[in-house]
């Protein structure tokens, strides 16, 4: 019933000035207090990384490394000049620390980051580039009820509660699964909150049950992508799993929003269209979706009036999609993101039965692009009501690390992985730093032990939210010209726009080929990747199939025309490759044929200096011929002139 309480929200947002759709537009993250300083700080280049402390009051236990929106303003050009056609910053709300997820105030701007006419001025200045912005926003959650002395269990709490958070200050607005009623909300918050990362079924049981062979599961099988239980994995193979923990539990001391409250779902609402009606925001992403109901993110969705990218942490591709049938128009693309590591690199998620838990590891065990291509050919339009808003990612601020670190920074992996990424189906998104081959990543299990060993901190996600300022944004960097190409492309070919459809042709360990479907019924524009590693990338790589005909296929991202034979692909090297059909002058053609056959060419070389050596002997024989025919008259005068003597 809550869902028709909110009318006039609803036709408010409707009524707003409809926004374009951000589909297959690509996108730049960026962690706004990482990415650029500006100010007095402008020139001050040192790196930082720092985390949030326990007690994010105390001194800078915010972890602000201050970057600022004005520092983004200055340097579009630089964020322009790779071809982007958005940016999405993370949340702008008065924050208890330098993520902006431990929101205070949804209704302010930490000035940490700015004021609320930067953030106008930066929403101006991308709209006169014919740019969009997307920001970042939570719905699920506020900042942590309590502060304490470490990170211990034997730490000491200091209660905040609810007081002062803007518009959510009473207690009545959070979940308090488990609470008796006898129980108060400080003790219930002191003594521990029922925690949302414990919703999830058994893994033990899901592993008993795979190696008995009862249960499937892995990049083939659609609803366990994973074998491991994500959320949305329920029934025997993950028992204990629990939906209701799942949407009330808390991250943490982070608490949990109660969006069933009619006072909560109306200024969540209201939150969103001011965003919009204020900042002039093109699209959302939001953060924790699958921790909301689905008819509140419906109504979120609705009141937006603008695109959503759903943050869904899940591996069950049905329950993935069904967010979008629920009502948001875009989503993460997790499933696709957690076969990425090992189908280009030799990153696993690792563990017995790939425990995601662990975070994975490198192993000697060789990338494998079957994982990705099953994901691929499952999230089709028969179970995507938009499969082009699905936001495609390599890494981002959340998980283990970076496409850099992954790949253990081979150049040619890395460029295939980015490569699938821009020209697959969906909305590419790329985390800033990518371009200046950042590898920052969370600490492994051995790393983890010699922190604790040092008695140092150990920073978590904050190694992979590093600041990007210490680059002094070098455009030269192969990664940041290599993304300016594909970003060019993409728009070349049209699919800065979505709607293109993608059919997968052919998957082998090392190989990848799939095809895009122009809407204008234009030839199809066919993509080879491989996972080859940079010794043996410069080396020639054969794809099969390919196009058939091969007078008038080129490599769109080299130029050069591709050498197809007999149904195959002989790729000159291991760089990912475009084809698309384009005409040429007959003379080029020829040219080209020629070129095609090496023995023809030789032997026109030959011949061409077999005539140029006769036509020098003729000329020297006739030249000969003429200076004898010279001196005999010069001869013959001599003669003369003797007898008239």
């Amino acid at each position: 019933m809550l869902r028709f309480l909110f009318p006039l929200l609803f036709l408010c947002g409707l009524c707003a000035a409809a926004k374009p759709s951000i589909a297959g537009r690509s996108i730049y993250f960026i962690v706004t207090d990482r990415f650029a300083r500006s100010g007095p700080d402008k020139e001050n280049y040192e790196f930082c990384d720092l985390a949030t402390s326990p007690d994010p009051r105390a001194g800078n236990g915010g972890a602000w490394c201050n970057g600022t929106l004005q520092g983004i303003r200055e340097q579009l050009d630089y964020i322009e000049g790779m071809g982007f056609d958005c940016i999405w910053i993370t949340p702008v709300v008065k924050s208890m620390d330098y993520t902006g997820y431990f929101a205070e105030d949804f209704f302010d701007i930490d000035p940490h980051w700015g004021t609320k006419a930067d953030l106008k001025a930066l929403s101006a200045d991308l709209h006169s580039r014919g740019m969009c912005l997307v920001v970042d926003i939570v719905a699920n959650h506020v900042r942590p009820m309590t502060v304490q002395t470490d990170y211990t269990p034997t730490a000491i709490k200091t209660y905040l509660g609810p007081e002062g958070i803007n518009p959510f200050n009473k207690t009545e607005y959070f979940h308090t699964y488990g609470k008796s009623p006898a129980v108060t909300f400080r003790d219930y918050v002191m003594g521990g909150v029922a925690q949302a990362s414990q919703s999830q079924g058994s893994d033990k049981i899901l592993g008993e049950r795979v190696k008995a062979g009862i249960t499937k599961c892995g990049p083939t099988h659609m609803n366990l992508t994973e074998c491991n239980c994500f959320p949305g994995n329920f029934g025997p193979d993950c028992p204990g799993a629990n939906l209701k923990l799942q949407l009330e539990g808390w991250f943490g001391q982070l608490a949990d929003l109660n969006q069933e409250h009619p006072y909560v779902r109306k200024m969540l609402l209201e939150y969103v269209q001011y965003l919009v009606r204020e900042y002039d925001v093109d699209a959302f992403r939001l953060d924790t979706a699958i921790y909301m109901p689905q008819d509140f993110l419906a109504d979120l969705q609705q009141a937006a009036g603008v695109d959503i990218l759903g943050e869904t942490t899940v591996n069950n591709i049905s329950y993935h999609a069904s967010f979008q049938h629920a009502g948001l128009s875009g989503l993460l693309n997790f499933p696709a993101f957690y076969q990425v590591h090992a189908s280009f690199c030799q990153y696993h998620l690792g563990g017995d039965l790939g425990n995601y838990h662990l975070q994975g590891a490198f192993t000697p065990q060789l990338p494998d692009l079957r994982k990705l291509s099953d994901i691929m050919r499952n999230q089709g339009p028969d179970i995507y009501p938009n499969p082009d808003l699905l936001g495609n990612f390599v890494d981002n601020h959340d998980e283990f690390a970076r496409i850099g670190y992954y790949c253990d920074g081979d150049s040619y992996r890395i460029k295939n992985a980015l490569a699938a990424l821009f020209f697959a189906r969906g909305t590419p998104i790329v985390y800033y730093g990518t371009e200046q081959g950042l590898t920052g990543h969370q600490a492994n299990v051995l790393e983890k032990a010699a922190l604790k060993k040092k008695n140092e901190m150990d920073k978590g996600q904050a190694y992979v939210r590093e600041s990007l300022w210490q680059t002094r944004f070098n455009t030269s960097t192969w990664q940041y010209e290599f993304i300016h190409k594909l970003n060019k492309l993409r728009k070349e070919l049209g699919m800065n726009t979505g709607g293109k459809g993608m059919t997968l042709i052919s998957a082998a360990w090392d190989s990848l080929v799939f095809t895009r479907q122009p809407d204008d019924g234009g030839d199809d524009i066919w993509i080879f990747v491989n996972n080859n590693q940079n010794w043996t990338g410069v080396s020639p790589f054969l794809y099969c199939p390919a196009p058939n005909e091969h007078e008038s296929w080129y490599d769109a991202l080299s130029g050069k025309r591709a050498f197809l034979r007999n149904g195959c692909y002989m790729a000159e090297n291991g760089d990912p490759k475009v084809l698309v059909r384009r005409s040429r002058m007959p003379v080029i053609y020829t040219v080209e044929r020629i070129d095609e056959q090496v023995w023809i060419l030789w032997a026109l070389v030959v011949l061409l200096c077999c005539c140029n050596a006769g036509l020098f002997w003729m000329f020297r024989k006739q030249r000969a011929k003429v200076q004898r025919y010279e001196d005999m008259e010069v001869f013959i005068s001599e003669d003369s002139d003797d007898d008239k003597c």
